[in-house]
């Protein structure tokens, strides 16, 4: 089994981030007088404040998300590359 699609290659690494770079997490934070507020947060930010914090577990909760949304991209682009040169044949 050949992981030759996990090198970083300019497509990959940009959607990756540009990804990373969505607000993807949320947070419902409830008020005290009654009442709540929807946060939204990008992992990139989260990323930085964690590592400016020095807060060790949530900032490798963040690296490994960034993995997982690095694989998936990965996956689907040599999907995508390996499905346009066959039509292209």
């Amino acid at each position: 089994m050949s992981l030759s699609f996990l090198k970083p290659r300019l497509t990959n690494v940009l959607l990756t981030l540009v990804i990373f770079s969505l607000p993807l997490l949320r947070e419902r934070a409830v008020f005290p007088e009654g009442g709540y507020e929807i946060v939204y947060y990008r992992p990139i930010f989260l990323l930085t404040a964690y590592l400016q914090m020095q807060d060790f577990q949530p900032l490798f909760l963040m690296v490994g998300l960034l993995l997982v949304i690095y694989l998936a991209v990965s996956v689907v682009v040599a999907i995508v590359s390996k499905m346009s040169k066959k039509k292209g044949k």
